[in-house]
């Protein structure tokens, strides 16, 4: 796929016109990660956004005491970094390539040239952070009622991006128990105890490096007033 083509498919250059999609062309600064590879770093000076064209990224974030905790996975196409890069703030959290990972690099003084032509491409990046925005209320909500509900969140989430991407089989979710006790930050032994009450109502089958969706759509169903019984 040409650059051209990864740009089109970008949620960036979304109905933006062609000129548009072109002048970036001649701007971005392809870039390849391997698996593992640290791509952003949290607290590092913001210069650039890079557009996921190839691959999947895990983003996570260090807390004050050391602590780190896995805010999500993205999926391509996908833009990361561009917080810090509008905000000209340290980055908020790091990104690792998960597997082969292709970008597109551009840089913050180059976005500014294309945004005085084409501030669609603003408003596509607008569109994005609400986005995110109205997840994170979400999430918060889920967090803040009991583990089962923030486990619902954290797997529907997760199909939807999958499936969103085109992903095969999205109900199987590449998440182990480790992974989860960091994206939900309690501890294995509340983890293990919740995953074996949503296996037994159906919900899921748990494997050493899985967890199977058997039904994603009754993931909404689950009562998020119900008593957290940890």
């Amino acid at each position: 796929m040409s650059v051209l083509d990864e740009l089109r498919t970008s949620p960036l250059f979304q109905g933006v016109p062609e000129d548009a999609v072109r002048e970036a062309a001649g701007i971005v600064t392809p870039r390849h990660f391997r698996r593992g590879e640290l791509i952003v770093e949290q607290d590092a000076q913001g210069e650039a956004m890079h557009l996921v064209t190839r691959g999947v990224v895990r983003v996570s974030r260090v807390s004050v005491g050391g602590r780190e905790r896995v805010l999500g996975d993205l999926y391509a196409p996908g833009v990361i970094g561009e917080t810090s890069v509008l905000a000209r703030q340290e980055r908020s959290a790091s990104v690792r390539a998960l597997e082969e990972v292709r970008t597109l690099m551009l840089y913050r003084s180059h976005f500014e040239l294309i945004l005085r032509h084409h501030p669609k491409v603003l408003w596509n990046l607008a569109e994005m952070l609400a986005r995110r925005v109205t997840l994170l209320n979400d999430e918060l909500i889920a967090f803040g009622l009991n583990t089962e509900a923030a486990l619902a969140h954290v797997f529907g989430h997760l199909h939807a991006v999958r499936v969103a991407a085109g992903v095969p089989r999205p109900e199987v979710l590449p998440l182990s128990t480790a992974d989860i006790m960091a994206r939900t930050s309690s501890s294995r032994e509340t983890v293990v105890r919740v995953l074996k009450r949503m296996e037994g109502h159906g919900l899921l089958r748990v494997g050493p490096q899985s967890v199977t969706l058997l039904n994603p759509a009754a993931l909404d169903q689950v009562s998020l007033e119900a008593a957290d019984a940890d």
